[in-house]
Order: C-alpha cells, then structure tokens, then sequence
C-alpha cells in the first residue's frame, strides 16, 4: 500500500503525531519500529492507513539525530542556560560535542539575562565566544530576539538544556505562545519539569522543538582519542603539540596545556574536557571486559 509522507512532530506515550501535508494524524509505529521505541520527533516517516488507522510503515534516513534530546533532522541547537538554575557547563560541553559529530550547529542561550549581575554573562560565555555563537536573551523582556531569530528562520531548530533555564518561556515570548511554564523547586534551586516530551511548533518559516529538560548525557559512541577533534578552541594548538595524535591529557610538551597555564584557553572548560575524556575511557574499558 502506497504510503504519504510526513513528519514526526510529537511523541507521547507510543502515539505519534504526524504531520502530512496540511494534515495531522495521532498514529502508531509498525511491528519492529514499535519494539524498538526508534522514532523521534523530527522523523521523516510513510505513513499508511489501516482499518481507518494511521500507521508508521517506515522511517526515512536521518541527516542526523541527537539524544536528550530525542530530536532527528535538526539544523541547529539551541542550548539554554541561565543564572539560576546554575548553569552546567559540563552538561553544555557534552551538547556541544555531540552536535559537532552530528553535524548539528550548536548556539549558547544565555536565558534571563537581565538577573545576572554586571560581567557575570561574559564570564560564562567568554571562553565559547571565539568559536561558536553565543547570545543573551530574555523572555520576560524579550531581549536579543532579533539576534536569535536569525537563527531560527527557515530553519528546524530545538530548544535543549536543563530543566528551567526557561526553554518554554522563550518560546512563548518568540511565538506569542501560552504554554505552561513552571519555574525552580525554592529548596534545593533545581529544575521542575513543565516539559514532558518533545514538540514542534512551527515559526518564522521553520519549526522549533521544545525539550523537556535534563541533567545527564552520556557520549557512547565516541573514541576518548576523537574528542579533541570537536573542541574547536583546541585545533588552532594542536600543531604546536610534541605528539602527533596528541590528547591533551598525560603527553609532555602538550600546546594546549600550556595556552591554559598560560591562560591562552580557559581553565575551567579544559578541566570538563579531562572529565569528558576520562568518561569516554571508562566506556571504552567497559565495553572490552
């Protein structure tokens, strides 16, 4: 049976919402893609009907896909941090790689930027500036919104980052949406999840998945000796390195090392490198046993 095309624009408890065309259809996935839970929001699928329902018959290659998010055929990332809840930079460093291996551009969302005290942005966004893009933003404010539609337009674009650094709230000021929001537990200063799953909505001549937030990710499938080609602020260093193949971890008269005793790179992203690194190790270790 010859199927029509759509895409995948939301995941809710095994239903799939696809759009096709001008229509929308809450659909099921087929006998193995069921099993395997491998569809994302985002999917290019064929969709069929039986017995008056909608069936996901396939899924179509992805040009690439990311993981917490569950997000597949993105053009761009956009990570959100805020000051409160503090920002983790180790959870943006891992984003941040895993886009580069997908071929995904990343972008730093500096959200609520009208609590943080004077130079308190810069600092958090200084040692990103210089290879990737980085722009502060308010919701409540609607500020840097030109800055940020530029890189929204005509593109599909997904909102990631931890829970309320104010992802939804964005995205209600960007699209003149009214979608609940929530804000920190008052205790512990930690994310509520308003968020439950992934969801498209389309803008500005593209669409933009709103994430539910998270606080830990795992990079499986890459070589701890790979990392380094996906810290961009290392590759103008690397040729000065003694060793061909470098790591920047225990080799002597390594240039990165010292461009960060030297305060040439920063401190604090190269230490979340090291335990990137140390992760990546343990994986590999792991999976040899």
């Amino acid at each position: 049976m010859r199927g029509v095309d759509g895409t995948v624009t939301s995941v809710v408890a095994g239903r799939y919402t696809v759009k096709c065309g001008n229509k929308a259809y809450v659909a099921y996935a087929r006998g193995k893609l069921r099993r395997d839970g491998d569809i994302y929001v985002g999917d290019k699928v064929a969709v069929i009907f039986e017995r008056g329902e909608a069936v996901i018959d396939s899924v179509k290659p992805r040009r690439n896909s990311l993981v917490r998010p569950y997000v597949a055929n993105v053009d761009a990332a956009l990570i959100v941090i805020a000051k409160e809840p503090e920002p983790d930079m180790l959870l943006v460093d891992k984003i941040i790689v895993n886009c580069y291996v997908e071929g995904i551009k990343p972008v730093i969302l500096y959200n609520k930027c009208e609590l943080a005290e004077e130079g308190e942005t810069d600092k958090v966004l200084e040692p990103y500036r210089a290879f990737m893009d980085c722009i502060e933003v308010s919701a409540e404010e609607k500020r840097g919104f030109e800055k940020l539609k530029e890189f929204v337009e005509g593109k599909t674009v997904c909102l990631a980052g931890q829970s309320a650094v104010g992802k939804t709230s964005l995205l209600n000021a960007l699209l003149d949406l009214n979608l609940k929001t929530d804000g920190l537990s008052r205790k512990v200063k930690r994310g509520k999840n308003t968020t439950r799953h992934v969801e498209i909505y389309e803008a500005l001549g593209g669409d933009i998945m709103d994430t539910c937030g998270f606080s830990m990710l795992t990079l499986v499938d890459l070589k701890p000796e790979e990392l380094t080609y996906y810290y961009e602020d290392f590759i103008a260093y690397q040729d000065e390195c003694k060793y061909r193949g470098c790591t920047h971890t225990e080799e002597p008269d390594c240039a990165v090392k010292r461009a960060v005793a030297e305060g040439t790179l920063d401190k604090g992203r190269y230490m979340r490198y090291l335990e990137i690194y140390g992760e990546l190790k343990e994986n590999r270790r792991k999976l040899y046993e």
